[in-house]
């Protein structure tokens, strides 16, 4: 699977999550990238919206993970940004969430490299403009 999507702003970004999630299930990974500013976290609302998540989404920069619970499928968003390597990934426990199967996995700016057999979705925001982006949604290890 590939898509490259273009998105004109904030609300299409999260339209185009929301549709995502109709393809998405326990277990899957879905690892953002792109600048600051690009989306990502946008990108993660829709996702929220798309499984009925109702608490406010909000980047986890700081907190590092965010639980939420609320939804059809449980969602943890985890922003990487300010995480070294693996070994803090370790240290901080945060490794017992990425190996769970019983929820939806968005992580921003990520430095894991094994998922093991989840199914992981590439996801790259690229700005093209003040308002637009271009999507570009792969499945891992597909060309």
């Amino acid at each position: 699977m590939f898509l490259e999507l273009t998105s004109n702003s904030v609300h299409e970004t999260i339209m185009i999550a929301i549709t995502l999630t109709k393809i998405l299930r326990k277990g899957d990974v879905l690892l953002l990238s792109g600048d600051l500013g690009a989306g990502k976290t946008h990108f993660v609302k829709g996702v929220a919206e798309g499984l009925g998540i109702k608490e406010r989404i909000v980047s986890p920069t700081f907190t590092i993970m965010n639980v939420y619970e609320s939804g059809a499928i449980p969602l943890y968003h985890l922003d990487m940004y300010r995480v070294e390597n693996e070994d803090e990934l370790f240290e901080t426990g945060l490794l017992d969430y990425l190996d769970k199967d019983d929820a939806i996995i968005a992580v921003e700016w990520n430095k894991y490299k094994t998922f093991g057999e989840k199914r992981v979705f590439e996801i790259e925001l690229k700005r093209t403009g003040d308002e637009t982006r271009t999507i570009v949604v792969k499945l891992k290890d597909e060309s």
